[in-house]
């Protein structure tokens, strides 16, 4: 079956795998021991399909690109072809030409990072938000149990896991 001039199941590889690498990126670089609060988000959700979609689209273009675009040996292969699309869409969407300074201590990105200008710092604010509120809930029941700040101080730096402690000097 063909979507698009191209095979669904490739199609379908690449968005996955963009779909993928997005989500994992994200949760690793921002939210890496909070991600459980992140995936409460539909933001997060919205997000990473966008990029899917996005890497689906490039992927659905390739054939018409022609002679511009050229592969050979193992990158011939259309599957091998559509996971690279996948992992490399969000790296691609974000290269930028030059920058324009729009005012003091602001600048817009010129390049194909205009595009993903349009949706992605308000994404993002709308994934923080959502994470802030989660996070919110998950500790104000906790909180009004340790009323005691100094108590709490000390049950927080006496629960401190033994791999952050700090190492004490070796003599």
């Amino acid at each position: 079956m063909t979507l698009f001039g191209v095979d669904a199941g490739q199609l379908a590889l690449t968005m996955v795998v963009a779909t993928s690498v997005t989500a994992l990126e994200l949760i690793t670089s921002k939210y890496p021991r909070t991600f459980e609060f992140v995936l409460k988000s539909r933001w997060f959700y919205v997000y990473v399909l966008i990029y899917g979609l996005l890497g689906g689209i490039s992927f659905a273009l390739l054939p018409s690109l022609g002679d511009q675009v050229t592969t050979t040996s193992v990158i011939a292969n259309p599957w091998i072809q559509a996971a690279l699309v996948g992992f490399s869409i969000k790296a691609f969407l974000h290269i930028r030409i030059f920058t324009v300074s729009t005012g003091p201590g602001q600048s817009f990105p010129v390049g194909l990072e205009s595009f993903v200008q349009l949706f992605e710092p308000w994404m993002l604010r709308s994934i923080d938000l959502d994470h802030y509120h989660e996070q919110r809930a998950f500790i104000s029941p906790r909180a009004t149990n340790l009323t005691n700040v100094p108590a709490a101080r000390i049950q927080a730096t006496n629960n401190v896991p033994p791999a952050s402690r700090p190492k004490k000097p070796q003599r």
